[in-house]
């Protein structure tokens, strides 16, 4: 596909990073030293403002499919993107950083004036969170398919039942499969005879009945309220604050320095407990219970203080731990000091674009472990030969996780099969999709 990206800042740099190997990308840059770092990639570079029609035609955006606008300013981007549609007919992606902007073009109005998708960064981030606090035990949860399928990752802590057993021992419940393990940060599948080992990453597929006795089983049921703690008051402590007041089971409390801020939280905010004081101190934190805390979320946009207050809440014995990450390079370090979860705007900011575009014949329903895996859904020819799942030579590093026939989601198994017009939904370490596609469009699978 042709894309054209205007802005090369913190997420249109790791946008073109991800892009720039499968599409034919153009960027808009008017920062020289940005323009020159963009030589890393397989990119044609145009220098200058993307409000300006000549510049736009120079980067073609006139026969481009796509149309990305990520520049700093949110007043740029949405122009730029009144601009593009003028000039062709491509899919429009505009981000925005303020809350007015959103709530004024997200529906029918922006849509009117050609803005096909509007991110603001901080509530996909919210968004994120919010799933994950759902499940208590859970460090990732994702919806592949609404009220059908999701995928949900836990932690296997040292004293986990389930750590030196291997899969093939693993009573799993019905309508669930366990589809890759994360061990030191590298994603694979594994087989029956694969032993799973303390702090691994266990990744399931399944069904929402499935998954509801699956997650009894990793995280049984606890009495009462969960108990949420949030510090930080900025857009993503309060779009989160906002989301859990919706869900009765959950009880917040959010921590916020600035006193004029902690009010305006305070008054937007009438179920949750808005604490006007420093989430770093230590001693004020241990006057909030946090041992008795389901879920701590350091939600600064620093990661330094995001970094202490997660140190903070392990020295207190917070039950999970979830922080902010301004910089993705940063994350390793928050997870080696015992941080569950570690979540970048920037990286939802992208993982949300490339969902949108289709590659190959595939479509990208997530991306997991900062792209380094993906979920994708891969429709079969209609020329397919029908064939066992055990018969089908998987590409290494694939896995079925789900099979879509008409009105039925299927968890699949060895004997089970894969048909014409199935929609698969697999599971594949980052590039691998290709492979199976290849497969699946021979006229002859091989067997």
């Amino acid at each position: 596909m042709k894309i054209v990206l205007s802005g090369s800042g913190d997420i249109g740099f790791l946008l073109a990073r991800e892009l720039s190997s499968q599409h034919d990308l153009f960027v808009i840059e008017p920062d020289p030293d940005r323009c020159e770092r963009l030589g890393e990639f397989d990119v044609q570079v145009v220098q200058g403002p993307a409000t300006d029609l000549d510049v736009l035609r120079q980067a073609q955006v006139p026969e481009a499919d796509f149309f990305l606008a990520c520049a700093h300013s949110d007043e740029v981007n949405i122009i730029s993107c009144l601009a593009a549609r003028q000039l062709g007919k491509a899919k429009t992606v505009c981000f925005v950083n303020k809350e007015h902007y959103f709530d004024t073009f997200q529906g029918e109005l922006g849509t009117n004036l050609a803005i096909d998708r509007l991110i603001w960064p901080e509530k996909l981030l919210a968004e994120d969170i919010a799933r994950i606090v759902t499940v208590p035990g859970a460090v990732d949860v994702e919806v592949v398919e609404k009220d059908m399928l999701k995928l949900i990752e836990f932690k296997l802590g040292d004293d986990h039942p389930d750590v030196g057993k291997t899969l093939r021992d693993l009573d799993l419940p019905k309508n669930t499969l366990m589809v890759a393990l994360v061990r030191e940060h590298e994603v694979f599948i594994p087989s029956g005879a694969t032993q799973l080992a303390a702090w691994d990453k266990a990744v399931f597929f399944g069904t929402e009945a499935g998954m509801r006795r699956l997650v009894n089983r990793y995280d049984p049921p606890r009495r009462g309220k969960q108990e949420v703690v949030i510090v930080g008051g900025g857009n993503a402590g309060m779009l989160l604050a906002e989301i859990l007041e919706e869900m009765d089971s959950v009880g917040v409390r959010l921590i916020e320095q600035a006193t004029e801020r902690a009010q305006t939280l305070a008054n937007r905010l009438p179920r949750t407990m808005v604490l006007n004081a420093d989430g770093t101190d230590l001693g004020f934190l241990a006057t909030q219970q946090i041992p008795d805390c389901d879920c701590l979320i350091a939600l600064t946009t620093n990661d330094e203080r995001n970094l202490l207050i997660a140190l903070a809440a392990r020295q207190l014995q917070a039950r999970k731990v979830i922080t902010r990450v301004a910089n993705p390079s940063n994350m390793p370090l928050f997870e080696r000091v015992g941080v569950d979860v570690a979540l970048s705007s920037r990286l939802a900011s992208v993982r949300s674009v490339v969902l949108m575009i289709n590659t190959q014949g595939m479509s990208v329903l997530n991306v997991i472990e900062e792209g380094k895996a993906e979920v994708l859904e891969i429709e079969v020819p209609e020329h397919f030969k029908a064939c066992r799942l055990r018969d089908l030579k998987l590409p290494e590093g694939v896995i079925i996780g789900a099979i879509r026939r008409q009105a039925a989601l299927i968890i699949p198994h060895g004997e089970d099969k894969v048909k014409p017009r199935d929609f698969l939904r697999v599971f594949c370490t980052a590039g691998r999709g290709p492979e199976l596609r290849q497969i699946l469009t021979a006229t002859h699978p091989p067997a």
